[in-house]
């Protein structure tokens, strides 16, 4: 075909591979220029059914165009290009979930930090308030029974701490010191009562992970 001398076969192969959303219209000898683009063109995604306005409506656009005249009027080629929507192989809802499961799991990563941060606040409160006044009588980890008649505190559950000196300070409760432990007992609230707690656990855990 005379036209095609125009495009040599290697660019026409060239377009080809570089994307299959590109293609070449033609139209040989068309005498009117005012009605080309309403005219069905040859070849390519048109294949003598569609015209370039039909094409653009699709999503065609015009990459390249030329133009040559002849004894018969004019030949048209038109390169167009179609861009191809991405395509995408993630599960947009799976995206989603995966996404909310970070946020959870973030959330739950900060919550547990704020409770070390404050388990290890309670500890520290708790180791001064015992060596200022329970080691002498209680041992270094209470677990000493006082004078030998209490029982070893690190050995107390919370409830059972906080009812040992809730009694000792309501007169209810004596294991034989009543009078030596009571002063103390007064002295703490329930916040001191747990940090001291929390301390004597925080020894009972780092002697576990020893082990």
């Amino acid at each position: 075909m005379r036209l095609l001398s125009t495009i040599t076969l290697a660019s026409i192969f060239t377009l080809s591979i570089a994307t299959a959303q590109t293609t070449m219209c033609f139209k040989e000898n068309h005498k009117d220029m005012s009605t080309i683009e309403n005219t069905n063109l040859n070849g390519g995604e048109c294949n003598g059914t569609k015209s370039l306005t039909q094409m653009k409506k699709e999503g065609w656009e015009v990459a390249d165009i030329n133009i040559t005249p002849t004894n018969d009027g004019k030949n048209y080629i038109y390169i167009l290009k179609k861009d191809e929507k991405p395509t995408s192989s993630i599960d947009e809802a799976a995206l989603e979930q995966k996404i909310l499961q970070k946020l959870e799991d973030r959330k739950k990563e900060e919550i547990e930090i704020k409770k070390q941060q404050i388990y290890a606040q309670k500890s520290k409160s708790g180791e001064k308030l015992f060596k200022n006044k329970c080691v002498t009588c209680h041992g270094e980890k209470g677990e000493l029974k006082a004078k030998g008649v209490s029982r070893p505190i690190n050995s107390l559950n919370l409830d059972d701490f906080t009812l040992s000196i809730r009694d000792y300070n309501l007169g209810t409760y004596d294991r034989g010191l009543a009078m030596v432990m009571r002063p103390y007992a007064l002295s703490m609230d329930s916040n001191d009562i747990k940090n001291v707690y929390v301390y004597l656990k925080s020894i009972n855990e780092k002697e576990e992970a020893k082990k």
